[in-house]
């Protein structure tokens, strides 16, 4: 093979790579997204470092491994169901040993009207306090549009 003939099969060669890179493959969403197919991904991913990585709720470590701000004060989103006595006792308060899972974080209350995630995964921006925080990469669009469809029928 000549000089011109190998700079030509490189030039091809890199061509061919550089259109599969850009040709990326995006799988449908789900109509009806499940906790464990569909959104457990999506909260590894961006979520569980700080809500729920070794069974606890940890301040974010910034990409350099230096840590970040406070812990979340609940979500344990590696989850999906509440662990724990997460009863109502006297004065309103919940005893230490409830973790609230993903579940409990997708149900809308009274105060937030609508769900915790909703409110900082969906409707929040990075700037107004939405998750994950910066440093971190945000959602993208499918990913917030699984989590969208989800909310409306959290299924495990």
């Amino acid at each position: 093979m000549s000089m011109t003939d190998a700079s030509r099969y490189l030039c091809l060669l890199s061509a061919a790579y550089g259109l599969a890179a850009c040709s990326s493959h995006t799988d449908p969403v789900p109509a009806m997204p499940s906790y464990a197919t569909d959104v457990e991904p999506i909260f590894a991913a961006h979520c569980i470092r700080c809500h729920g990585e070794g069974g606890t709720l940890n301040a974010a470590p910034n990409p350099d491994g230096t840590r970040g701000p406070g812990a979340p004060s609940l979500c344990y989103l590696q989850m999906y169901d509440d662990t724990g006595d997460c009863s109502v006792g006297d004065g309103g308060v919940i005893s230490d040993t409830c973790h609230r899972g993903a579940l409990f974080c997708a149900t809308p209350g009274i105060n937030p009207p609508v769900s915790y995630l909703e409110t900082y995964a969906l409707t929040l921006s990075q700037d107004e306090g939405g998750m994950p925080p910066r440093p971190w990469p945000p959602l993208d669009a499918r990913e917030k549009e699984v989590l969208s469809r989800w909310l409306q029928n959290p299924i495990p």
